[in-house]
């Protein structure tokens, strides 16, 4: 099979879809006399668009993000370029030259469409039988390196040779299982060249030498071998990193992501509004619910307990009490018979719930007085589960992600899964919400959590 070179095919691809936008833009109204002059006239403007389309390109990175790992973010970025791309020449052929055919606005939307189904198309690694896959070296041996080179969208994108350590991580072997060894930093260039090498992570741990870092770095650029470079201090969550440069020199601006975007402003609105209204139209309930709890139990109406919140901050929680004064002293007693394995706690029958705190469980209205958590912002209406510090503790370290947004009062597992499944799969179904969360998911979950609460299915 004929193969075109990896570095032609998507600049080759893209001025093919620019060539289709100008042809359209030209003989969209002709006929068949000025047929001919329409198409010199189309190629004289691809020649413009495309040497902008190029150069723009370039400056904005927009191939630095394959379609196949971020398609959302690849198509931004190819909108961008073809809005800056069309302004420009547009404005240059239009203002210079007299082209009575040329319709400008069909090229605009002809090649932004043609560019966006080339993305699409592209994202579904369809392309690789024609370019291949791109042979890839991770350089590093660390708990980052491991996991860039592991996930599923990497693997399905580049073939992995293998791994070469810098020399003060030579005895971390055990930190790349999944990758072969094949040779030393000492030998990197040689390396490079017998395998082929088309792109290199550099991802070093803490440990490595600065200068030696900067030397495989240089070795790559001599060899013409593209570089990704991936420091071990920016694996952290809620940082937005980006280029930039002083006196001409670039680096990296790292700061914490704005908490006042478009999608957060929106979820807060949902929380302040269904909170409200929740209050409102429940108060009745919320009041027989206290009533029941001062009258059936000795002791207080409402149980607070601690809890960890967004980025493990505490926070006061509340409850309507439905155990016995001094219950939780006993929870390690019962730990045996718990039925969530992990750091959660569920027990069956639980002898320290008190008659009217069953039914309050069974109805998760012991739950009703997190809306006003919700209120203050402590809590959101959906999100993961807050757990207690304990719990929290025992987190492996992907565990973790579940506390790095606000935690709510209902998610994906209390609708699906309930007591029904392992504190592990409890987990990733709370990772799958924070990384796919929208406003349409919150209310599904709140109507289905409706759904759920009715059925009395709480323990």
């Amino acid at each position: 099979m004929l193969r075109i070179p990896r570095f032609l095919f998507h600049p080759v691809a893209e001025l093919a879809c620019i060539l289709a936008a100008t042809v359209c833009a030209n003989l969209w109204t002709a006929d068949l006399e000025t047929v001919s002059s329409g198409l010199m006239e189309a190629a004289g403007l691809w020649v413009v668009f495309g040497a902008i389309w190029l150069l723009i390109g370039h400056r904005l990175g927009i191939r630095l993000i394959p379609p196949n790992r971020n398609l959302s973010q690849s198509l931004r970025r190819t909108i961008e370029t073809w809005a800056a791309t069309w302004g420009i020449a547009g404005m240059l052929t239009t203002s210079l030259f007299a082209l009575p055919s040329f319709n400008i606005w069909i090229s605009l939307v002809v090649g932004m469409a043609l560019l966006a189904l080339l993305r699409l198309s592209m994202s579904f690694s369809s392309q690789q039988q024609v370019i291949g896959r791109p042979r890839a070296l991770v350089l590093g041996a660390c708990p980052s390196a491991r996991a860039l080179s592991s996930t599923a969208d990497t693997r399905d994108a580049v073939e992995f040779i293998g791994f070469v350590p810098f020399r003060h991580e030579d005895e971390d072997e055990d930190t790349m299982p999944h990758l072969p060894r094949i040779g030393r930093s000492i030998s990197l260039k040689q390396i490079l060249e017998d395998n082929q090498i088309d792109i290199v992570f550099v991802s070093p741990s803490d440990e490595a030498v600065t200068g030696e870092v900067h030397g495989a770095i240089d070795i790559c650029e001599h060899l013409g071998i593209q570089t990704q470079y991936f420091p071990s201090f920016l694996a952290i969550d809620g940082l937005s990193v980006g280029l930039t440069w002083s006196a001409n020199r670039p680096g990296l601006s790292v700061q914490a992501t704005s908490p006042y975007s478009l999608a957060a402003i929106n979820k807060r609105l949902l929380d302040i509004v269904g909170a409200t209204v929740g209050i409102i139209l429940l108060l009745p309930v919320l009041v027989a619910c206290a009533i029941a709890v001062k009258l059936m139990s000795p002791g207080p109406i409402l149980f607070r307990q601690t809890r960890i919140g967004k980025q493990g901050r505490s926070f006061s929680c509340l409850k309507f009490r439905t155990m016995r004064v001094g219950a939780h002293a006993q929870q390690e007693l019962l730990r045996a018979t718990s039925l969530q394995d992990g750091p959660a706690f569920k027990v069956a029958g639980d002898p320290r719930i008190t008659s009217i705190g069953g039914i309050l469980r069974k109805f998760s209205l012991d739950e009703l007085p997190q809306l006003f958590n919700v209120l203050v912002g402590e809590m959101s209406l959906v999100g993961p589960r807050p757990p207690i510090p304990s719990e929290v503790e025992n987190y492996t370290w992907w565990q973790r992600r579940r506390i790095t947004i606000k935690p709510g009062l209902t998610c994906i597992w209390q609708v699906y899964g309930r007591n029904r499944v392992s504190f592990k799969r409890w987990v990733e179904m709370d990772l799958f919400y924070i990384d796919n969360s929208s406003m349409w998911m919150d209310l599904k979950l709140i109507v289905h959590t409706l759904r759920v609460v009715i059925r009395g299915t709480g323990m």
